[in-house]
């Protein structure tokens, strides 16, 4: 049942960004809010989880490319930049927004993700520098302009001008890194 609310709660941030209720969580399940509550003390515990669980998610991702020894560091570094929460596809730019003005303990815990879990991207870069496949570089400065794309990046402010999906946006990023901005015809 847990399952399911949460389920139901991404689909109802989709279509009413965190303006919802626990009457259309209930609605949504075809539940009383009395069954809710068994579940979940209140929309921010049922909010709080999503966001806890996803932040996980992510954690576990990393572990799992990290650990794959047939992959190349250039494939592992791709796609840990890559990861982007699976229910948490952050389409619609005002939920950002909301996220930061009507849940601000939880997107502190996103803000954290984003400017201190960089341990596994530093292993993977001094890695892949060790053994050739990237050239030498100052590791710290690679961190912090990754650290710096990636806050701008989930930044409402920037999400709220962007008319591209959160995951498009990503994807540019990661390709700006892994390849540069020249285009080298040869």
């Amino acid at each position: 049942m847990k399952e399911r609310l949460q389920q139901a709660v991404l689909e109802l941030i989709v279509d009413k960004g965190l303006k919802f209720t626990i009457s259309d969580i209930a609605a949504k399940v075809a539940i009383s809010k009395r069954t809710f509550y068994e579940h979940f003390s209140s929309k921010q515990h049922i909010i709080e989880t999503i966001v806890d669980e996803a932040i996980e998610e992510v954690k576990q991702r990393e572990r799992s490319i990290f650990n794959r020894e047939d992959w190349s560091c250039e494939q592992k570094l791709r796609d840990i930049l890559l990861i982007v929460p699976s229910g948490l596809q952050v389409e619609d730019t005002v939920l950002l927004d909301q996220m930061k003005r009507f849940a601000p303990n939880e997107w502190l815990k996103i803000e954290k993700l984003l400017r201190e879990e960089w341990e596994t991207v530093q292993q993977i870069i001094e890695l892949g520098i060790n053994n050739g496949e990237f050239r030498p570089m100052d590791v710290p400065s690679v961190i912090q302009v990754l650290r710096g794309a990636s806050m701008a990046i989930f930044d409402p402010e920037f999400q709220n001008h962007s008319a591209k999906p959160l995951a498009e946006v990503v994807e540019t990023m990661v390709d700006l890194v892994m390849h540069g901005i020249v285009d080298r015809k040869e």
